[in-house]
């Protein structure tokens, strides 16, 4: 009994750090698209939020201090491997899991259990993507900005990196914060579930566009 009601608490932490990590990572990603977004406001507006983001009004020189950047991104790497190592606890990882869950799905058509799997997938490449993007930002965090970014997207390609880690973050987050408040009660009935479905869309279309559309701000810039 007392084995029992150790692994219950033990699962029941697991998800619970799963959620937290998850809605924390998921409302940093939102708001770095908006930080990001300023570029659309001209050079002017990025140059100042990228400067915020330094604490240059903590510095003498209004320059800031770069490594505020890098301590963030060291941070969130640290965030999304707790993320990522809780998630694996519930992914079907042997072959026979895997055939088990294919035929599962053969049979029963549950929308639901398509967006885990889809979460799934995505998951797996922002694990491969996420610590190309957060070492390219931490290790050169003086370079954030109109001229800096650019160059870095456009002049040498991350573009390829940064595109395809937008498309699949961005599912995989609203999927995510869709499943927590699931999880956690929002919906308790087929109508407010539905709601929530046509939400997460919404707010992925929207911050695809937005990012997409930040991309391409930033390819005038590019020398």
């Amino acid at each position: 009994m007392a084995i029992k009601l150790t692994i219950k608490k033990w699962s029941a932490w697991l998800d619970l750090s799963q959620s937290l990590s998850g809605v924390i990572l998921a409302v940093f990603l939102w708001t770095h698209l908006v930080l990001v977004s300023s570029i659309l406001l001209g050079s002017d507006a990025m140059n100042w939020v990228a400067r915020t983001m330094e604490l240059s009004f903590l510095s003498d020189d209004g320059h800031g201090y770069p490594w505020v950047v890098t301590g963030i991104a060291m941070g969130i790497a640290a965030l999304a491997l707790v993320h990522v190592l809780v998630a694996l606890q519930k992914l079907p990882m042997s072959l026979r899991q895997q055939r088990a869950l294919r035929q599962q799905m053969q049979v029963i058509n549950h929308s639901d259990t398509r967006l885990w799997r889809w979460q799934a997938i995505t998951g797996v490449v922002i694990l491969l993507l996420l610590p190309v993007h957060l070492w390219l930002i931490g290790s050169a965090p003086e370079t954030i900005g109109p001229q800096g970014s650019a160059d870095r997207i456009w002049n040498q390609g991350v573009w390829m990196v940064y595109l395809p880690l937008l498309l699949t973050v961005e599912l995989h987050a609203a999927i995510g914060i869709y499943r927590v408040a699931l999880k956690w009660g929002a919906a308790r009935d087929l109508n407010s579930r539905n709601r929530l479905r046509k939400i997460k869309t919404i707010v992925s279309v929207l911050f695809v566009t937005v990012g997409i559309a930040s991309l391409l701000a930033f390819l005038p810039h590019a020398s």
